[in-house]
């Protein structure tokens, strides 16, 4: 398994939510598994979804990017709603930081797992998927928060150097 470093998630899909269970750090490195997870849920017609964050121990803006894409999709009219849950004072903070705690659901009290059985996401990105996903991922969060850009601008601009160097971009 992963270590606090490398982070990790696993998954589950219950009969009214898809559970998430965030381990470590939330990362560029490792949270291409779970976009691609997520959004094959809410493709397949899952609407709630629940991160329990009582293992992370941090995120960084890749990975909120990532949360901001799912809930910012509607497919059909249709909404994400997105708990969550078991997170430290530290993560909501980063959650508001960028404006996602005004998108989803936080739950301040601690809540038990759910009865479900899990399974470990494996992640599996080629560099070029990686700068792909830190590109769409800081755009999301510049889509929910105009202020996100003077935070994150100078970052996608190294990012689009990159990938145009990589004829990735125009």
């Amino acid at each position: 398994m992963g270590n606090g470093l490398n982070g990790f998630y696993e998954v589950a899909v219950g009969a009214r939510a898809v559970y998430v269970r965030v381990h470590g750090l939330a990362s560029m490195n490792n949270c291409l598994c779970i976009r691609d997870f997520l959004h094959d849920m809410v493709d397949s017609g899952r609407r709630f979804l629940v991160l329990d964050m009582i293992e992370c121990t941090g995120m960084d803006s890749t990975f909120m990017g990532v949360i901001a894409g799912v809930v910012a999709r509607e497919d059909d009219h249709h909404q994400v709603g997105l708990a969550v849950i078991n997170a430290g004072k530290a993560l909501v903070r980063l959650l508001e930081s960028v404006g996602l705690a005004e998108l989803i659901f936080v739950d301040p009290k601690a809540c038990p797992p759910p009865d479900a059985e899990f399974y470990l996401l494996e992640e599996q990105a080629c560099e070029e998927d990686r700068l792909q996903l830190i590109h769409t991922a800081h755009h999301h969060l510049i889509d929910i928060c105009a202020a996100n850009e003077k935070i994150f601008g100078d970052l996608l601009d190294t990012i689009e150097e990159e990938m145009k160097a990589r004829g990735m971009l125009p």
